[in-house]
């Protein structure tokens, strides 16, 4: 079957498209659109092999990050080449023509046993590999075969956040290393090789060269850096809780629009301990169409929500829709004691859908540093906004309660 690239697929990715290797390993920056072509590569394999009954594993660390990012770009691109996507909730599966797909994540035992039991697959994608372990790596590689299909292939992506992890080690140190000889293609890609790329997404990835040449390297060039001193180390991912496990819930929103989603968090606090839940993540919302998905999600109209102080005008509209929305505290040096703030908490990331934007940006979010490589005490400015949400609302929420508190004790506190 031939397939005009220039159509609907990414012709800049025809390497890609082409690989027939058994292990295809796509490196690559910020907005690269890797994701995209590798899900079109595997919706298109039902028809460039009709009559074939073929079997696809699809994996990532977490099933919430799968489901807000792979499974959300397959349906989307299933609809662009009009092809019928069949997606079973129930089992996590999905048919495509003579193809079967399994959604797995690697997160607990289950998850391993589960895709363990797997055998004879003619396709497999791991996201973000570099979350994954190596032993992982061998294990989901034994789940191929190559029988059915023309040819098998493991595919695997990621960005090059740091070289001390595994993934460079083993397919990047040195041209003799493990897993450098053949059977394994390595490709490179870069918003530049995007075709769809706004100009503005291209040009604040272009600006961190004068601010930030770590951040340069990994997200417009697509080279290996390192992410060295991140800021929330010891963040977790538990399941969520049975019952009523919290005293509260507020909320920490960070504004975008065209470039930058909107980040709108869940806060449940028990004493001093925090569960983040990413309820919103989306770019191109207006205040009006925000308010309304907020609506639509079931934000309680009472509950404190605390947004960047910065946006008086979005927060007037938002407060006009009928919800309970302040300004963040915010003051000379705010951030960064916002930051030793959370850093002096116990937080939890629940494992539950949105789970993969806030833990996204929590391994690559770190402090900037000079063109000298010295730390500077100012996080980065790139994929932080569930970051800033989660910090507007426990440290704004937190203050004014110890502020409420230190003025009730004092008006019912002995006469002096």
């Amino acid at each position: 079957m031939e397939l005009n690239l220039n159509k609907v697929l990414n012709y800049k990715h025809t390497e890609l498209f082409q690989s027939t290797v058994p292990e295809l390993c796509v490196r690559g920056g910020a907005n690269a659109g890797k994701s995209y072509s590798i899900a079109d590569k595997i919706l298109l394999q039902p028809r460039l092999q009709p009559n074939k009954k073929l079997k696809a594993l699809i994996i990532r660390k977490t099933f919430p990050s799968l489901k807000s990012s792979i499974l959300d770009i397959l349906e989307r691109r299933a609809e662009a080449h009009k092809i019928e996507f069949k997606l079973n909730q129930q089992s996590n599966t999905a048919q495509v023509g003579g193809m079967k797909i399994w959604f797995k994540s690697l997160n607990n035992k289950e998850d391993y046993i589960a895709v363990k039991s797997m055998t004879d697959v003619d396709f497999v994608w791991v996201n973000e590999i570099t979350d994954l372990r190596e032993l992982d790596f061998d294990m989901i590689s034994l789940r191929i075969r190559d029988e059915e299909s023309a040819y098998s292939q493991f595919m695997f992506d990621f960005n090059p956040i740091g070289k001390t992890s595994w993934v460079y080690k083993r397919f990047y140190a040195n041209s003799n290393g493990k897993g450098n000889g053949n059977g394994i293609q390595k490709l490179l890609y870069t918003v530049l090789d995007n075709p769809w790329a706004k100009t503005d997404e291209i040009e604040k990835l272009k600006r961190y060269k004068e601010t930030d040449v770590n951040l340069y390297k990994i997200y417009f060039k697509g080279e290996w850096g390192e992410l060295e001193g991140i800021i929330y180390p010891n963040w977790d991912s538990p399941s969520m809780p049975e019952g009523k496990f919290y005293d509260e819930i507020f909320y920490g929103l960070d504004f975008g629009y065209s470039v930058d989603p909107a980040a709108l968090v869940r806060i449940y606090r028990k004493s001093n301990e925090f569960w983040l839940e990413c309820v919103i993540y989306e770019k191109e919302l207006t205040n009006t169409a925000l308010g309304e998905l907020m609506e639509k999600k079931g934000i309680e109209k009472n509950a404190d929500i605390y947004a960047d102080s910065a946006e008086p005008k979005s927060i007037q509209e938002i407060y006009n829709m009928g919800f309970n929305i302040k300004p963040c505290e915010k003051g000379p040096d705010s951030v960064r004691a916002g930051i030793d703030f959370l850093k002096s908490l116990k937080i939890h990331v629940l494992d539950v859908e949105g789970a993969g934007d806030i833990l996204d940006e929590q391994k690559s979010y770190i402090w900037k540093k000079d063109k000298d490589g010295n730390s500077l005490n100012v996080p980065k400015e790139f994929d932080n906004h569930a970051m800033d949400a989660a910090r507007y609302g426990i440290y704004t929420h937190c203050k004014l309660a110890k502020a409420y508190a230190a003025t009730v004790s004092h008006d019912v506190g002995p006469e002096q």
